[in-house]
């Protein structure tokens, strides 16, 4: 026992020692790592604090040029403001583009700098100079942008090695177009940053650069009280590690010191690097410590260890011996075995603790089997719930739909049972009442409350209730004692198959789409009220428009716009319209339904889903009474426009909508209040449509008065008309006819491309 005890606690504590070793070096490498970023911070935070001012300064007077637009003879008192604002700006110009072939321009660079304690001038305009061929000032003018330079050594100009930030600024063309005029610079004597660097302190056994990114001329600053040294082979290794994407490595060992960590980080203040060098000897020395400690009070605890396990197994062994004979000699399914007596030491409580772990578990077997026996129970008791609320949607077979209207709908439960509903009838008066609505949750609570709306739409729309006030008295009835705070949003309508007449309320519900017969899908208008269930006293308006034959409206739940595209995003109502791609609702439900359960399609669905379209089919003519005693010209432009936006170009439709008003006001007009009883009938064909103006009035033929001589002066001019002339005009035929007691006025209009 001793011999295994040993083999599995020796390896056990050996990695736990190698476990604690590495954490403790990996903390410390973490703090290193950590320390480098706090030191990059707070240098750039230095080194902002003096740069960021005079890039402003800079960009401003790059500004001030092109808005002000001053003479160069100005430029020399700008330059001495930037000079006297900053202290650590060496030096500074205004340097102006010449442009190649323009014979009139000159350079112009006047050039201040600090030298002994004054400032100094010098020309850059000199050829012997060539400031536009220059690093400082290509790289803002090309690239049109304020840019920093790299380190250089400024020959003829400042006389020291220096950064230079550029600014270009610009002027307008008689075109209107912006042009480059310029470049404002500031230069810093890389002395400046030396100085910086070497006022930052650095932790122990560290070392430390700021260097300039690599170019022609490297600018290297030593950090603190580090030297030189071997910073080139430092620059190198650090330089790899940027490109590799990596800020903090163990390097190998140069001549002078052992392994060392690198880390380096990217100043946005220039793009210079930072560069810090520890030895790693010296970092870890405190985890060799820690190790050291750890490894002699291990070896002692072992010690201690072995004494205490040769003392204890000789009085442990033979009873846990006998409780395991006892417990090794229950049979499967037989929890009634014997435990020895129980003693008043470890081996006694164990021996309690396994009788009661036995009573435990079969108390648990039986708790299990009468869980399991409800489960069944429940789901039995849920498959039935889901079949009632599937045998309370319509279904399509048991209604007698009139041929102009097809109907087609689904309903996809989240769960077993689901809180979304959809309905359709037809009432009394030849319309089809329809709805669609989602509750507030899901499961057996949502199911029950969505019972409660279907059965209140069923009774209130039979009693031939309007949508608006079916959503009303609903509500009213759902809101008060609504305990359990459960809403639905709703969406209820009527479509008259005779007219395609369609009113829609909306309580709080998703607003439908609708096909239009040449494919194209739009929202539908609605004026969106408040859930049900939530206000008692709330008030719904319903839209009212005309469905031309071949429009499909579609219906749905926020199951489907609210469902995640492969692309991580919701569908959304104006990507559902691209699924509409068939007017038939049958086909138009199936091809949806097909794309949700497309697993390649890679929707995401949490939600119920209901889908629902009514499609109303093509005819081959329409018939409309206008009552002219009120509104019936308007009533009669709105109807005529909606069935012939789907044959006549818009032109023509307009062309129509005056032929109308102007023969109905005639109508009206000879009535003379007899109560005269009108009607349209409108019959497109493949090359034209041909509209029947009809009235029961005295015979009358419009058509029978002479054309009015429009080249008479006004006052010579026969009085009426022109209504009639108008008619003539823009209709392609016009011919009357007295039939069956009424005037019959027929009105051809051809089809014509659009354009």
């Amino acid at each position: 026992m001793l011999f295994w005890v040993l083999a599995v606690t020796v390896p056990i504590y050996a990695s736990a020692l190698y476990m604690s070793y590495q954490s403790t070096a990996q903390r410390l490498e973490a703090g290193a790592a950590r320390d480098a970023d706090e030191l990059a911070a707070r240098l750039a935070a230095g080194i902002d604090t003096v740069i960021r001012p005079i890039e402003g300064g800079v960009r401003t007077v790059a500004h001030q040029l092109e808005e002000v637009d001053p003479p160069p003879a100005q430029y020399p008192q700008r330059i001495r403001g930037l000079l006297n604002a900053w202290p650590e700006v060496y030096g500074s110009t205004i340097a102006t583009e010449v442009r190649a072939g323009d014979q009139t321009a000159r350079a112009f660079a006047p050039y201040y700098f600090r030298r002994a304690g004054a400032i100094a001038y010098s020309d850059l305009a000199l050829d012997s100079y060539g400031y536009s061929n220059l690093p400082w000032y290509r790289r803002a003018a090309d690239s049109l942008e304020p840019a920093w330079s790299a380190p250089y050594f400024d020959a003829g100009g400042g006389e020291t090695w220096m950064v230079t930030y550029s600014v270009p600024f610009f002027r307008r063309n008689p075109d209107g177009a912006r042009a480059l005029a310029g470049v404002v610079t500031a230069d810093l004597d890389l002395e400046w940053v030396r100085h910086a660097a070497a006022r930052v302190r650095l932790p122990p056994f560290t070392a430390g650069w700021l260097a300039s990114p690599p170019s022609a001329h490297d600018f290297v600053a030593p950090i603190g009280e580090s030297t030189s040294g071997d910073v080139e082979a430092v620059r190198t290794a650090a330089e790899a590690m940027l490109s590799k994407g990596r800020t903090f490595g163990l390097m190998g060992s140069p001549a002078d010191r052992g392994p060392y960590y690198l880390a380096v980080r990217n100043l946005e203040t220039l793009q210079w690097r930072l560069m810090l060098v520890m030895s790693r000897s010296q970092l870890v020395a405190e985890a060799r410590v820690v190790l050291l400690r750890q490894l002699w009070l291990g070896l002692a605890g072992l010690v201690l260890l072995i004494a205490a396990i040769s003392f204890v197994a000789t009085g442990v062994s033979n009873p846990i011996r006998r409780l395991a004979e006892a417990v090794g000699g229950a049979k499967e399914g037989d929890l009634d075995f014997p435990l020895p007596e129980a003693r008043r030491d470890e081996t006694g409580v164990l021996t309690d603790a396994l009788r009661r772990l036995r009573d435990s578990l079969k108390l648990h077997v039986q708790m299990r089997a009468e869980s399991i026996a409800a489960q069944a129970r429940l789901e039995h008791e849920l498959e039935i719930a889901a079949s009632i609320q599937q045998a309370m949607l319509p279904k399509r077979e048991s209604q007698r739909l009139p041929p102009g209207i097809h109907v087609a709908a689904a309903l996809i439960p989240a769960r077993r049972v689901g809180g979304d509903l959809y309905d359709y009838f037809m009432l009394r008066d030849g319309r089809l009442l329809f709805a669609i609505g989602d509750v507030s949750d899901k499961g057996i609570p949502a199911a029950l409350f969505m019972a409660r709306v279907s059965g209140l739409i069923r009774v209130l729309g039979s009693a031939g209730e309007s949508p608006e006030r079916i959503l009303a008295e609903v509500n009213a009835r759902l809101a008060e004692g609504n305990d359990a705070c459960m809403f639905v949003t709703l969406g209820c309508g009527t479509l008259d198959p005779a007219d395609g007449r369609l009113r829609y309320a909306s309580a709080g519900h998703e607003a439908p789409l609708l096909r239009r017969s040449n494919g194209e899908i739009v929202v539908l208008p609605t004026e969106n009220g408040v859930a049900i269930g939530i206000e008692l006293a709330a008030e719904y308006r319903a839209t009212e428009i005309a469905l031309t034959p071949g429009e499909t409206l579609v219906l749905f739940t926020d199951g489907l716009s609210e469902a995640v595209t492969a692309d991580g995003k919701q569908l959304g109502s104006e990507r559902l319209g691209q699924l509409l791609v068939v007017g038939d609702p049958e086909k138009l439900v199936q091809g949806v339904l097909g794309v949700f359960n497309d697993r390649s399609a890679g929707m995401h669905v949490d939600d119920d889903l209901t889908l629902m379209a009514i499609g109303l089919a093509p005819r081959s003519q329409w018939i409309f009474e206008p009552d002219l005693a009120r509104d019936g010209v308007r009533q009669a432009q709105a109807w005529l426009r909606d069935i012939l936006r789907a044959h006549l170009d818009p032109a023509r439709v307009a062309d129509a909508e005056l032929i109308a008003e102007e023969l109905l006001t005639n109508v009206a007009r000879a009535s003379q209040g007899r109560g005269v009883r009108a009607s349209l009938e409108c019959r497109p064909a493949a090359h034209e449509v041909v509209v029947f103006f009809r009235d029961d009035g005295a015979p009358f033929d419009l058509l029978a008065q002479g054309a009015p001589t429009l080249d008479d002066d006004i006052e010579s001019r026969n009085v009426g008309g022109l209504g009639i002339h108008l008619v003539r005009e823009l209709a392609d035929g016009v011919r009357y006819r007295r039939e069956d007691g009424e005037n019959v006025l027929e009105v051809r209009l051809n089809r014509k491309e659009q354009p």
